[in-house]
């Protein structure tokens, strides 16, 4: 089996150490500290021209919870068929109040995105039924569900993530996400049986206090990060090691 690793990348930079580290495909987005929002057009068109990975989009427009407002569904779905237009994969969730799909939502962007490849994004993550997502998905026909098992790391959400990924059987890929590095993918992904993992690598990066902070309320708040090309390399090597890759 060879697990496929996707990195979720906020920059170019990223993107092209994502690239040469050997990783599978990238999903571009913005914003990571929030669990990420979507990039910008900009953005995504310079990646894409630089980098030959396949990509997807995240379309999430902004950080809060994924029972959006009536704006908000108008700016998700502008940003759906701008990104569609350019047959993109599109990552992506919505739940109704009760916690089920909001399969008005996704059929829109269906709908609006013919030729993009849909993945259901962590929003399964915070449904009622996980299960019940699953089986909305399939009958949605959306291609992919990206999941951490209903926890906020995957390692605590394995048994959730089996059951997911048997639900989905063929009808559906199931990707992973969560707290994934070299030293526990190997024993999630034989645990899981997870075919593709998913995770971002970035760090920190060290360098002088701006004289003049862009926001007040952040002053000494150094939101700068560089790409972690070891920890690629680490869960790469730690699936080949395994076998897995």
């Amino acid at each position: 089996m060879a697990v496929r690793v996707e990195i979720c990348v906020a920059s170019i930079e990223e993107a092209l150490v994502a690239h040469d580290a050997g990783a599978d495909g990238i999903e571009v987005c913005t914003w990571l500290a929030c669990g990420g929002v979507t990039p910008s057009s900009g953005l995504v068109d310079a990646i894409r021209a630089m980098v030959t990975l396949p990509a997807r989009v995240l379309v999430r427009p902004g950080p809060g919870g994924f029972q959006y407002t009536q704006a908000e569904q108008a700016v998700l779905l502008t940003d759906a068929e701008v990104f569609g237009a350019g047959a993109i994969g599109l990552v992506l969730g919505a739940l109704t109040a009760s916690g089920e799909c909001d399969a008005s939502v996704m059929s829109a962007v269906k709908r609006l995105a013919p030729e993009s490849e849909i993945t259901f994004h962590r929003a399964i993550d915070q449904a009622t039924d996980p299960i019940r997502i699953v089986e909305s998905c399939i009958e949605l026909g959306i291609d992919r569900i990206l999941t951490s098992g209903g926890a906020t790391l995957a390692v605590d959400g394995v048994e959730t993530i089996k059951r997911i990924i048997a639900s989905a059987g063929e009808g559906c890929e199931v990707a992973i996400a969560g707290g994934i590095g070299p030293g526990n993918v190997v024993e999630l992904v034989e645990r899981t049986g997870a075919k593709e993992i998913h995770f971002a690598a970035q760090r920190a990066k060290a360098s002088m206090q701006n004289k003049v902070a862009m926001s007040s309320t952040n002053v000494g708040v150094n939101f700068e990060t560089v790409p972690d090309q070891a920890k690629i390399e680490g869960v790469l090597n730690a699936l080949v090691k395994a076998g897995l890759r």
